[in-house]
């Protein structure tokens, strides 16, 4: 009994250090944006994982403050959301719903960088300007690709099966995403935040490699 709780206690200490070594070194809080179908949440939980940090999805905090204060938001199904609505009005959608969840967010980053756990941040939602204005311990990066990677990523996945017109959906959605993207390019290098253009074949540990280069205190991994 002596033995294993010697080596609980080497265990969570050992954790605790390494923790402690990481945010000596990186960022306390840290944020990962970028359009959809990027790879964020799966390059923030392996970046999480390496710097012995949390890792939360802003998409997550999203889905579960509209579940009780906005039950009427895409009352469609959401494939047919993409089909019968421009452009125009995706674009006016994803403006209205970042400004309505970044206090959440700030909050979040708030509350971590002053007495919580060392964290990762990851969302579309978390645009430049919002980021921008955030003080303390708190750093991150931007992933950006050209239009054919995201096209690529969009028609690769799973998410427009059923739709009653999968290439419209793929267009509409497409459509927004390349807004986007370009948007968080002319705002990143306008703030002078820091941005990953990740290519097509980057694997998820090489673009998470490429992230703890730019996000370290001293230019190493």
């Amino acid at each position: 009994m002596r033995a294993l709780l010697s080596a609980i206690l080497s265990t969570e200490l050992g954790l605790a250090l390494a923790e402690v070594h990481s945010y000596m070194r990186y960022p306390k809080v840290v944020y990962l944006g970028g359009a959809p179908m990027l790879g964020k949440t799966t390059v923030a939980r392996i970046l999480a994982c390496r710097l012995g940090y949390s890792s939360i999805s802003a998409d997550d905090i999203a889905i579960a403050i509209g579940s009780v204060t906005r039950r009427d938001r895409h009352p469609i199904d959401y494939r047919e959301y993409y089909i019968v609505n421009s452009k125009e009005k995706l674009i006016q959608d994803a403006n209205n719903g970042h400004e309505r969840l970044w206090p959440a967010l700030r909050t979040l980053f708030q509350k971590h960088e002053a007495w919580g756990h060392p964290v990762v941040i990851e969302g579309w939602a978390l645009r430049p300007s919002y980021v921008h204005s955030l003080t303390g311990d708190v750093s991150g990066l931007f992933l950006l690709a050209d239009e054919a990677l995201i096209e690529k990523r969009v028609r690769s996945s799973d998410f427009s099966e059923g739709a009653s017109n999968v290439e419209l959906m793929i267009e509409r959605y497409c459509e927004r995403s390349f807004w986007y993207n370009a948007y968080l390019c002319d705002e990143v290098t306008r703030l002078g935040l820091k941005a990953l253009v990740i290519s097509d074949g980057m694997r998820p540990e090489e673009v998470v490699d490429e992230c703890l280069s730019l996000l370290s205190r001293d230019g190493k991994q």
